[in-house]
């Protein structure tokens, strides 16, 4: 497998596609134009429009700046780019996946961020000395937060843990490392 296929794969597995926008945005277009279409075949056989004839909402439209309020039409205006731009920049980004990728020569290995968080949970838990119900590991992007209550009566320092989960994504090889954020809660939890 060369780079660029390796690439490529990890790309794929990493993000997520942008159809349902996309459908979404192409339902409402089509509906639209279905609509037009029907109300163009009504007046072309010589039936009663649906709700209006062509002609009436054309005329409606090109009139609107006159009976409307300007500043209501700019603010419908400013609203509709903005949509426009959002939905733009909505197909343009990629979505990100729940999934990290672990550095390999032969293939290409994705981790859910839920193994991923359950596997620094148990390592934060031994690095701590806490029981199973202590650690509560989040994993966000490039963010893994880490909220551990300590057993009352025993102090505990992040330190430690941060070095412990930090060597735990060494030896799973997660690329890229993510930043680690270790907060201890000033009560503890009793006889554990």
């Amino acid at each position: 497998m060369t780079l660029e296929e390796y690439a490529k794969i990890r790309e794929r597995e990493l993000t997520s596609g942008r159809s349902p926008a996309a459908i979404v945005i192409a339902s409402l277009v089509m509906l639209v134009g279905i609509y037009a279409l029907f109300e163009a075949v009504l007046k072309a056989i010589g039936q009663k429009p649906l709700l209006a004839m062509p002609e009436i909402w054309w005329r409606w439209i090109a009139t609107l700046p006159g009976i409307v309020d300007p500043v209501v039409v700019a603010l419908a205006g400013l609203a509709s780019v903005f949509l426009g731009v959002l939905f733009l920049a909505h197909a343009f980004r990629r979505g990100r996946l729940a999934k990290h990728s672990m550095r390999c020569e032969d293939a290409v290995l994705i981790m859910d961020d839920q193994v991923l968080a359950a596997t620094l949970a148990r390592r934060a838990r031994l690095e701590a000395a806490v029981g199973p119900g202590q650690v509560l590991v989040v994993v966000k992007g490039e963010q893994i937060d880490v909220q551990v209550r300590p057993t009352s009566g025993t102090p505990l320092g992040p330190s430690a843990i941060v070095a412990g989960l930090e060597d735990e994504l060494r030896i799973n090889a997660v690329e890229p490392t993510p930043h680690i954020s270790v907060r201890i809660a000033e009560s503890g939890v009793i006889g554990q």
